[in-house]
């Protein structure tokens, strides 16, 4: 077998004999935790060669399961992490750190409800870690499970360190909901705080929009004319033609936001502001262009659903 394929058999069935010798637990216990020092490194490969003899040896310790799942978590290799994690959890059914590792290679494979039955285990067992219910809260409205995110989000509010979070949280998932106004609310009480957030500016804008109200966001103060989010908040509430809307975003390119953000621009613009013309081929370039697991995704599936019903109701 020449080099090339020798090395990428290495990963699925090894080309060769494991160079790794243990003699006894503690070289077993030894070499896991140079695998480990070799994961966090970069040294993916490594780490799985020396953590492969490990589980080999014949170790009962989970966190042998747990750091190969992070190696075949870095490769990408999302079915074997989750494999692993299973064996982990049958060492310690109870362990909310493996519960939390599995459900992000759940979410890499777009398992999302999966993933969130792991976090409600995770968070159950560490209530003071709320990384694990913003995460929670976060994948619901990726799943499209929003008055279940809203009450996620409002857990959130109701905390010192994440209550921003939690607020526009529960802002994003009224609005894709269907909640205008309720969202605009959400959102104006933040500007009225904030009033430099761009971001929550252009959620205002979709929502006011949406909900008929009249806004004039230079009542919240001087906004960063640099900052891509204000950019996108003046031209959906000022533009009249795609054209002057083209003009105005499409630099924006330039400054780092990417065809995802552009896209689904677009198509809110033309939902709001052309009567949805156009619409479902901006939506459906965003879909294609945003991460998977992205609220923005999310977005874009909500508004390519919202114009199909309202096709089909034609």
């Amino acid at each position: 077998m020449n080099r090339f394929l020798c090395a990428a058999a290495l990963l699925l069935a090894g080309c060769a004999a494991n160079p790794h010798r243990i003699g006894d637990v503690t070289e077993a216990r030894a070499l896991s935790d140079k695998g480990f020092a070799m994961f966090e490194a970069g040294d993916y490969m490594g780490a799985k060669t020396a953590l492969d003899a490990v589980i080999a040896y014949g170790s009962i310790d989970d966190k042998d399961y747990t750091r190969r799942a992070a190696v075949y978590g870095a490769l990408k290799d999302y079915e074997r992490a989750l494999a692993d994690n299973d064996k982990a959890l049958a060492l310690d059914p109870n362990a909310w750190r493996t519960h939390n590792q599995r459900a992000m290679f759940h979410q890499r494979l777009a398992q999302y409800d999966a993933a969130i039955a792991d976090l409600d285990v995770a968070y159950r067992a560490a209530p003071t870690q709320l990384d694990l219910l913003r995460r929670r809260a976060y994948l619901k409205v990726v799943a499209g499970r929003f008055k279940d995110a809203i009450e996620d989000y409002d857990m959130l509010a109701d905390t010192g360190a994440q209550k921003a979070a939690g607020i526009l949280g529960r802002g994003v998932s009224l609005y894709l909901d269907g909640h205008w106004r309720e969202a605009a609310d959400v959102f104006t009480g933040i500007l009225q705080k904030d009033p430099g957030d761009g971001l929550t500016a252009y959620w205002l804008g979709k929502a006011s929009l949406r909900a008929g109200l009249p806004i004039d966001l230079a009542h919240f103060g001087v906004h960063d004319s640099k900052d891509p989010s204000w950019v996108m908040a003046d031209v959906l509430l000022t533009s009249d033609t795609i054209e002057d809307a083209t003009a105005k975003i499409a630099p924006l390119e330039t400054r780092g936001t990417g065809a995802c953000e552009i896209q689904l621009f677009y198509g809110i613009w033309r939902v709001l502001r052309a009567g949805g013309t156009g619409g479902t081929p901006a939506f459906q370039a965003a879909e294609k262009r945003c991460p998977a697991d992205s609220i923005e995704a999310s977005e874009a599936r909500v508004e390519l659903g919202r114009l199909f019903a309202a096709t089909a109701g034609n």
